[in-house]
């Protein structure tokens, strides 16, 4: 990873290493969306087949698997 933000400052990167640091920045911005498990919710009727709205140890009710232990990264 080094060695690609290292090109990119010197302007050696050609488009695709560029493309691959802008993708890797975007990732943790892309998050639950849409029901999908994390999204928080108010009903199981809120969360996407499969899961069902759970209330965590934070007391954030959440969309999750409902099996076993789930934690969700929380910006």
């Amino acid at each position: 990873m080094r060695a690609v933000i290292r090109a990119l400052r010197d302007g050696r990167a050609a488009w695709p290493a560029r493309l691959l640091f802008l993708l890797l920045f975007a990732l943790p911005l892309a998050g639950c969306n849409n029901g999908d498990e994390c999204e928080t919710c108010t009903s199981d009727d809120d969360c996407q087949t499969g899961f069902v709205c759970s209330t965590f140890s934070d007391g954030s009710r959440r969309c999750g698997s409902g099996v076993g232990a789930s934690s969700c990264r929380v910006r």
